[in-house]
């Protein structure tokens, strides 16, 4: 019932609900391609940019020789800065989006921090890889925040919610699923 509640509103407001996954599905092979391309890119080896010295393997800050148990394990013998960068960046715009999009009612509390979870997993998938690919993590979820706060400075959401309101008097389409 839920669903179909769910799909009744959104056929009021006008809005195509598979219509959020068309831009994760044009990323989706454009990230499988960077994750190939950064370690096996010839023209990336040995280009330093700011403190990494190699832009094809991880750049590290703190590296150490001995086995420490789990900490080896997940994260290898190393910190890369620019990984430590790309999660603070994530959790910095998991923060901000789940603030302004917070309904007022109340989450499962599992709900809740799974986002700042996927943020610590990224960390300790990313550490090893190269660190040319966390830069790339990195300015894109800068970039996202940014043009997140640009958007929310000049779009009048009074204006937006008069347009959704139109588009639930407009006569219904059908859809072609």
């Amino acid at each position: 019932k839920r669903q179909q509640a769910t799909m009744q509103l959104y056929n009021q407001a006008g809005v195509n609900p598979m219509s959020g996954c068309l831009p994760m599905l044009i990323q989706m092979p454009v990230l499988l391609a960077l994750f190939f391309f950064f370690p096996s890119a010839i023209e990336l080896r040995q280009q330093s940019f700011l403190w990494a010295d190699d832009l094809s393997t991880y750049d590290h800050i703190i590296s150490w020789s001995g086995n420490i148990p789990l900490i080896t394990r997940f994260l290898g013998n190393h910190i890369s800065l620019f990984c430590i960068l790309m999660t603070v960046t994530n959790i910095i715009y998991t923060r901000f989006n789940m603030a302004a999009t917070d309904t007022g009612q109340q989450q499962m509390p599992g709900m809740k921090a799974m986002p700042y979870f996927m943020s610590a997993f990224m960390f300790f998938f990313l550490n090893s890889y190269p660190s040319g690919l966390n830069y790339y993590y990195f300015l894109s979820t800068l970039m996202t925040i940014v043009i997140t706060l640009s958007f929310r400075q000049f779009i009048n959401e009074d204006k937006l919610l008069a347009r959704l309101e139109a588009n639930k008097k407009k006569p219904k389409k059908k859809s072609g699923f």
